[in-house]
């Protein structure tokens, strides 16, 4: 019988530093390159663990946003919002360390009030003083709340 090779495993704090330095070179030519590594990275592998799926999908938001592609950020920002509670649990560390970066809420909160979609805009700001970032998300709570 032949040796046969064992696919390589990588653990998701494996994957995610891949992720994150395949991001940060793309970034080099610019967010519209960096948003395209991160499409390509989603669309070529199928098991990618949900926890390192929210920080693609954070990363996604944030590059999309920039590149005017509000269509792909919307996305992005729904499903970084499916994975959190994923990232918090089963990676916990990384994301208490990723806090201070996160970008999915702002870019959110930004584009639905854009679009006069206030209400899940105040629902992106309950998520953000739940996960602890601060009275910045209270007071872009108040104001939205006067929009209305």
């Amino acid at each position: 019988m032949s040796d046969r090779h064992r696919p390589v495993v990588k653990k998701p704090d494996e994957i995610l530093d891949s992720v994150f330095a395949g991001h940060s070179e793309a970034m080099f030519d610019g967010s519209e390159k960096g948003k395209r590594y991160l499409l390509n990275y989603l669309g070529m592998f199928n098991s990618i663990p949900n926890a390192v799926k929210f920080f693609v999908y954070d990363l996604l938001a944030e590059d999309a946003y920039r590149c005017g592609d509000l269509v792909v950020c919307r996305e992005a920002v729904i499903r970084a919002g499916e994975y959190l509670g994923e990232a918090q649990v089963e990676n916990s560390r990384r994301f208490i360390e990723y806090l201070g970066e996160l970008r999915f809420i702002e870019r959110g909160i930004s584009i639905m009030v854009d679009a006069g979609e206030f209400q899940p805009a105040l629902t992106l700001c309950d998520l953000a003083i739940k996960i602890g970032l601060g009275k910045a998300y209270a007071a872009k709570k108040a104001s939205i709340e006067k929009m209305l």
